[in-house]
């Protein structure tokens, strides 16, 4: 399968997840690595500080993460929280989780700021991929994620899991 990154990267993969995990693809919009997890800005939808964190292995059923998985998951979470909340001035965030049948599960961070005006988090998704193709063309958004990413960079720099 063929993926294409908002930054223009085409990347051929069996699995959307497995494209993030490897620090070789999507360097641009990589943001912290842990052992056990990827953090990278969404690769589909180019909307400041949309982040994914998937597994650094290909688990696609949640009971099948390890304990800890499962703890370093929240950590990261909960630093996610902080992060957006310093990075954007913004204090709610939508979070989704995908399960697909041999699939990759990850988890995705919207923060809900500035393009986002419904706040209901399936709405908000639907909202954000109407607008896909729009976001990408939008020089200004794209500074932006690109700021966004950066700036989330330097916050996961200086903790420790």
């Amino acid at each position: 399968m063929q993926f294409t990154t908002i930054f223009g990267e085409t990347i051929d993969s069996p699995c959307a997840g497995c494209v993030v995990i490897d620090s070789n693809k999507f360097k641009e919009g990589r943001i912290f690595q842990t052992k056990l997890w990827d953090l990278s800005q969404d690769f589909e939808i180019a909307y400041p500080g949309m982040m994914v964190i998937s597994p650094m292995r290909h688990v696609s059923n949640y009971m099948d993460l390890t304990d800890d998985e499962i703890n370093e998951l929240h950590k990261l979470m909960v630093l996610c929280k902080k992060a957006v909340g310093e990075i954007f001035n913004c204090n709610k965030m939508t979070y989704m989780f995908y399960e697909k049948p041999d699939g990759h599960i990850h988890f995705v961070i919207i923060p809900l700021h500035d393009l986002v005006k419904i706040q209901n988090k399936y709405s908000v998704l639907g909202e954000l991929m109407g607008k896909a193709q729009i976001l990408l063309k939008d020089k200004e958004n794209m500074q932006q994620v690109i700021k966004a990413i950066q700036d989330l960079k330097k916050y996961f720099a200086k903790v420790q899991i």
